[in-house]
């Protein structure tokens, strides 16, 4: 029976049942400690599942991170990131924030006219973007649900954002018939 492999990359203190948690730092969650941006310490085509909780953000370079959680992910693996909102005062508190992401971020790493030199290819399946409380919250939900777009460009530091959730499915080249 094969058992499945979930990284919990970047657990800092929240341990999450199923889930091998690798941080840079020695700390509660952690079974492995490394730097993910030198290496994830697994085989190619190994793991099932990644969640990466509000960490994406401190990450130097993105698409390099990407391609090696690629590396190392299953065809068809899910892997979910969290971040805050590039309106958030959450994305902008932190000095440790490098990246302030969008709804769109994600896109880069799955449209066909992008993805080329993310240098490996996901799907984006799903993704979700919370927002603060309140009735400046509920006006947010209302301009978003009309237009994410025309809400990023427009009206996100008016009616600020709190939370992104990116869905994400590893896709890997299939083989050429010949």
């Amino acid at each position: 029976m094969e058992t499945s492999v979930k990284l919990n990359i970047g657990c800092g203190n929240k341990r999450r049942e199923g889930f091998v948690g690798i941080d840079k730092y020695p700390c509660a969650a952690a079974d492995i400690v490394c730097d993910i941006t030198t290496g994830i310490p697994c085989g190619d085509d190994t793991v099932d599942e990644v969640i990466m909780d509000n960490v994406i953000e401190h990450i130097l370079d993105i698409p390099a991170v990407m391609r090696e959680v690629h590396r190392v992910c299953k065809h068809g693996a899910k892997v979910t990131i969290i971040t805050p909102h590039f309106s958030s005062l959450t994305s902008w508190r932190d000095p440790t924030h490098i990246h302030h992401l969008s709804y769109f971020s994600f896109d880069h790493f799955a449209k066909e006219n992008t993805r080329h030199y993310m240098g490996c290819q996901f799907e984006v399946v799903n993704r979700r973007l919370s927002f603060v409380g309140g009735p400046g919250g509920l006006i947010g939900r209302f301009i978003f649900w009309l237009s994410p777009r025309k809400y990023e460009q427009n009206y996100c530091f008016i009616f600020r954002a709190s939370t992104l959730t990116f869905g994400l499915r590893a896709v890997k080249n299939a083989p050429q018939a010949g």
